[in-house]
């Protein structure tokens, strides 16, 4: 068996040939940007690309660190990666700033003209494609108001570092106003400064809301403890996000953000350039609505039947049901 890899090898370099290496990086690690990375590596290997056969797939997380990020992508260019996979906005802003060659497919990035990697949707010229997660936070704070009528202000929690954050925030304040509630920011760059200003300004809310950003991702146990201490209920943009402590959450299927995203991938390592695809938010068939009757028992709010009927996901008892 040795001696046939040896030849195998030996063929390789005799002939040129090469294993192509797909980068793929994520600005941290948290159960929605894990469950993109997971269904990007499904659609690879189900398109007969699989890692350690005829690909090779180099994952790197930033851990939450930006500098960190632009480290991960400058070593993928070293690398000559055939394409580079950009998880959520700082590490795909990392990869689009070192390369205007190679390949860069975003993901999960919720407003990628704001955050300056490409310059609309749909086919743009260059070397950069990929998914939004473009979050419908009207609609989230809409089911917000209608779950808690007596609500009157509401506490945004996101890192104003982030860009995506920040139009998430934008849109919040538009759909606060239109729903006559009031909007506090509630920021921190770290999990300590976020906990910290919640733990400040929790007693100035009587909801919260969390779109799709990645340092409340992370932050999630810490901040859900203080909340259910003060019995104030959160909506999140973020499935993964509500299931740690939220009473609602409505957002995307993330694995399905992860293979759409894997599509783009298959189809540039077949010879198409990014200037030939289209960057695209996710259609509205892989939103889901999920419930946690068991948080509302706990907090004191009782769930609209009208809310209850459109949940794809309830928690009843600590046993989550499909619907």
């Amino acid at each position: 068996m040795k001696q046939v890899l040896v030849c195998l090898l030996l063929l390789v370099g005799i002939l040129g040939l090469s294993v192509q290496t797909v980068g793929i990086t994520a600005i941290v690690e948290h159960p929605a940007l894990d469950a993109v990375r997971e269904g990007i590596i499904d659609v690879l290997e189900e398109s007969g690309f699989k890692d350690g056969d005829n690909i090779v797939i180099d994952f790197q997380n930033a851990q939450g660190s930006v500098s960190t990020a632009v480290a991960i992508a400058k070593q993928f260019v070293s690398l000559k990666a055939a394409v580079m996979v950009g998880i959520a906005t700082p590490s795909a802003q990392a990869l689009v700033n070192a390369s205007k060659t190679i390949p860069v497919v975003f993901s999960a990035v919720t407003d990628p003209v704001s955050a300056n990697l490409v310059p609309a949707f749909g086919k743009n010229p260059g070397n950069v494609v990929g998914i939004s997660d473009m979050t419908p936070v009207k609609t989230q704070l809409q089911l917000l108001k209608l779950t808690l009528p007596d609500v009157e202000r509401v506490g945004v929690i996101y890192n104003s570092g982030e860009a995506n954050s920040v139009t998430i925030r934008e849109f919040a304040k538009e759909a606060c106003d239109a729903l006559g509630l009031e909007l506090i920011d509630i920021t921190g760059s770290t999990t300590a400064e976020m906990v910290a200003s919640l733990n400040a300004q929790i007693k100035d809310v009587d909801a919260i809301y969390i779109g799709t950003d990645n340092t409340a991702a992370s932050s999630i146990e810490s901040i859900s403890t203080v909340a259910l201490r003060e019995k104030v209920a959160i909506v999140a943009g973020d499935i993964d996000i509500a299931r740690s402590g939220g009473l609602i959450g409505f957002g995307f299927n993330y694995y399905q953000v992860g293979r759409a995203t894997g599509e783009l991938v298959v189809e540039i390592l077949k010879g198409t350039p990014p200037s030939e695809l289209e960057t695209k938010i996710l259609g509205q068939d892989s939103l889901i609505l999920f419930v946690n009757t068991d948080i509302a028992e706990e907090i004191g709010v009782e769930i609209p039947q009208s809310v209850l009927d459109l949940a794809n996901l309830i928690v009843t008892d600590g046993v989550e049901t499909e619907r």
